[in-house]
């Protein structure tokens, strides 16, 4: 047994096909099955039960799945290290990061750091806030940027940025030159929100909730992208955070309205495990992205 067979197996594991694994990591999916193969052989035991395309970890597979993670963990752990000895010329941090963020926020300070410490890798993974919090709680992320406050105290926290929710409005729309509008005047209007399931969706339906407003939702989408696009060509009306549309709304594109009666603000946080190693190339991320959001 060796790292690389670790490797493939938790990737085997956690993408619960041969194929999704074989992507995630970049090596053929034939790669992949004799690398399990052969693993399965020497120890002579049955590490996936299949299902159709589907595979799912043994009993036997569980317990290994365990010890795997912990030695990739510490393989991890020895290559920051190492790193950290000659410096920042040279390590990697992982970024877990929540849709809206990774749109709105993520890239600047992406193109930032990278212009500082060009030989730093950095690896960024999306999802929504329950499964960053989940996946960095388990070591999978370095730091994370988050849309609401995990309360775990396995985890630094610290608020980073807020921003106010906004209707974003098609420029031919009856509503397009008012200076401000209200929930009730939303009312029956085809809306573009996000997914559900995630904080910023949340917090909307609470809203209508609370006003007695029915939303006729026409479209969902987790891309910020889309749903900016989506507005511009007139299919209807979005809600989005004010800095996501600053630009859009500048270059004539849509415009953007706050609610007169309601202040919906979206706030993310940066959260690291508290028992992380604090490699250098950490350190200078997370010092140059609070330095940013101070500016």
């Amino acid at each position: 047994m060796n790292l690389h067979q670790l490797r493939v197996f938790c990737a085997v594991a956690e993408s619960q096909s041969f194929s999704a694994a074989a992507e995630k990591i970049h090596v053929t999916q034939p790669a992949i099955t004799l690398q399990i193969k052969n693993l399965e052989e020497y120890y002579q035991l049955k590490f996936f039960e299949r299902a159709g395309k589907k595979v799912f970890l043994s009993e036997e597979g569980k317990v290994l799945f365990e010890i795997a993670n912990q030695m990739l963990d510490l393989d991890r752990h020895a290559e920051q290290v190492v790193a950290d000895l000659k410096g920042l010329s040279r390590g990697n941090v992982r970024i877990g990061t929540s849709f809206s963020f990774a749109d709105d926020y993520l890239p600047a300070l992406l193109k930032a750091f990278h212009e500082k410490y060009p030989k730093i890798f950095l690896q960024v993974s999306t999802g929504n806030t329950s499964q960053i919090i989940e996946d960095t709680l388990l070591h999978k992320n370095d730091v994370a940027f988050v849309a609401y406050h995990p309360h775990n105290n396995k985890l630094v926290v610290q608020e980073f940025v807020s921003d106010i929710l906004v209707a974003v409005i098609p420029n031919q729309h009856k509503l397009a030159e008012r200076e401000s509008v209200t929930l009730n005047e939303l009312n029956g209007e085809p809306l573009i929100l996000r997914e559900p399931g995630s904080s910023y969706r949340g917090m909307v339906d609470e809203v209508f909730k609370k006003k007695g407003i029915p939303p006729l939702i026409v479209m969902e989408s987790a891309s910020t992208a889309a749903i900016k696009g989506m507005v511009e060509s007139g299919a209807g009306i979005g809600i989005l955070s004010e800095h996501a549309v600053k630009r859009d709304v500048e270059a004539g594109a849509f415009r953007a309205k706050r609610f007169t009666e309601v202040e919906m603000t979206e706030t993310f946080y940066l959260i690291y495990h508290k028992d992380k190693f604090t490699s250098r190339a950490l350190k200078a991320f997370v010092h140059m992205a609070l330095s940013l959001n101070a500016k």
